[in-house]
């Protein structure tokens, strides 16, 4: 098997030199997102990966001990060790497939000049599994993720499914979500997903499988238990799996019940365009919440909206608190989807739910973490004020869309606004030690993605 592999290796090796042009030529640049295509079987489209998106990787190995210092007060060493420990040996043993991808992607990262190890790249896919599994036994709190809907039946325009969702995130990692990956393997479904460089699974959590579904989440902030990684399955294995293996919305939810390991608790949004059904799966670690229409909306905003899983798993009390984040987000979620749009749900007042700035708990417009935007960065009234944490981009798909693997997607701030490291820093001078870890992020257009 491997010297097969070496022969692919050094045929795909002489097939991107013989192009005559840089790597970089394969990778199209859309609006500041970064788009392509690997296929084959799993060396192969690792290789692949590896090789057209060395200078991604090369920023994801400056960057990571950095944020693995700063959000989970870790060294890197140890942050390695422990990620070897709990999560290698799953992935090698129950995952070979994927576990053959990342060695393609460390093997293509190499014949480009950059030397990154599987057991990095491993680390690097845990870093959502391990916040949780870290933090608690540290007692430190982090950031939620993400606002996102999806809709179908009465309450669209169409009567079809629209799904949206913006990736919430620190201004250090906001840099990598602009990959967006469409993938064509030799076994199971082709599919695309938004991603950093390095991920076998998407991360930011949005993607569309030529099955039908289409799928995103947010998180479920303040779980109360630590991650089971021993007999379980990390999440990253399991939706990725789900995305590529996955015939229904059924199999989905299977999928990712199966050993759940508990981590990265999240909301699911998932639609399956052949039955125009949508469905709400999410999942704790001994409890889940799953409920699936043909008729309305469900959203996430990083509190669940199962009863039990928040009663039961989570430190969560702000449901319905309209001071804080997810409580404010839920309400004008609410409002949005099931009042003002309810019935006209279409792609451009989408654009406008997922970039919205109204605060109600101020009752104005006003950017902040309290917005479906998220613009924390700009918020002094939160528990560490002007947090470097923002909505980096926003994706719109709808069934129609879903069937050709496109999407409408934002790069950036979901409502355009450009982020500027120098005024952020004059103003924040006690954030100066990211300041070499930041980049500009300017303001971008709405654009279509599809398969290149």
């Amino acid at each position: 098997m491997k010297r097969s592999y070496r022969k692919k290796n050094t045929k795909l090796t002489k097939t991107l030199k013989n192009h005559t042009f840089m790597s970089s030529s394969l990778v199209t640049q859309k609006e500041g997102w970064k788009i392509l295509t690997i296929s084959g079987d799993p060396f192969e489209r690792g290789y692949s990966h590896g090789y057209l998106l060395k200078n991604d990787l090369q920023r994801v190995i400056f960057i990571m001990p950095f944020v693995v210092k700063k959000q989970l007060h870790y060294s890197m060493k140890d942050y390695l060790e422990i990620c070897k420990k709990e999560i290698s040996g799953t992935v090698k043993s129950s995952f070979p497939e994927f576990y053959n991808e990342i060695e393609g992607i460390s093997a293509g990262a190499k014949a480009a000049g950059l030397m990154i190890s599987v057991d990095y790249l491993i680390a690097w896919n845990s870093f959502l599994s391990m916040i949780d599994y870290l933090v608690k036994k540290k007692k430190i709190s982090h950031q939620g993720h993400c606002s996102a809907f999806i809709a179908v039946g009465n309450a669209t325009e169409t009567g079809k499914i629209i799904m949206a969702h913006s990736t919430h995130c620190d201004l250090v990692t906001a840099s990598l979500y602009n990959v967006v990956m469409y993938v064509k393997p030799t076994k199971g479904f082709s599919f695309c997903m938004q991603m950093s460089a390095g991920f076998i699974a998407s991360g930011s959590d949005f993607f569309i499988s030529s099955s039908g579904i289409m799928g995103s989440e947010t998180t479920i902030s303040k779980i109360n238990y630590k991650p089971k990684f021993k007999g379980n399955y990390p999440y990253f294995c399991r939706i990725r799996n789900a995305i590529q293996y996955g015939k229904s919305l059924e199999d989905y939810s299977k999928i990712m019940l199966y050993k759940n390991a508990g981590d990265y608790a999240n909301s699911w949004l998932f639609g399956d365009i052949n039955t125009n059904t949508i469905m709400l799966c999410e999942i704790g670690l001994k409890h889940h919440n799953i409920m699936t229409t043909k008729n309305g909306v469900f959203h996430g905003m990083n509190s669940a909206i199962g009863d039990e899983l928040r009663k039961e798993e989570t430190d969560d009390v702000y449901h319905t608190d309209y001071s804080k984040s997810s409580g404010a987000r839920n309400a004008r979620f609410n409002y949005l989807l099931k009042n003002k749009y309810l019935g006209k749900i279409n792609i451009e007042n989408a654009k406008l739910i997922i970039a919205d700035h109204f605060d109600i708990y101020t009752s104005t417009d006003n950017p902040g973490s309290r917005t479906i935007c998220n613009h924390s960065y700009l918020d002094k009234s939160t528990k560490i004020p002007c947090y470097p944490h923002l909505a980096v981009d926003a994706k719109i798909c709808t069934s129609y869309l879903a069937s050709r693997l496109s999407f409408c997607g934002i790069f950036g701030s979901s409502c355009g606004t450009p982020f500027r490291i120098e005024p952020y820093i004059r103003q924040n001078p006690h954030f100066q030690d990211w300041k070499k870890y930041l980049i500009d992020i300017p303001s971008k257009k709405w654009v279509l993605i599809s398969p290149v």
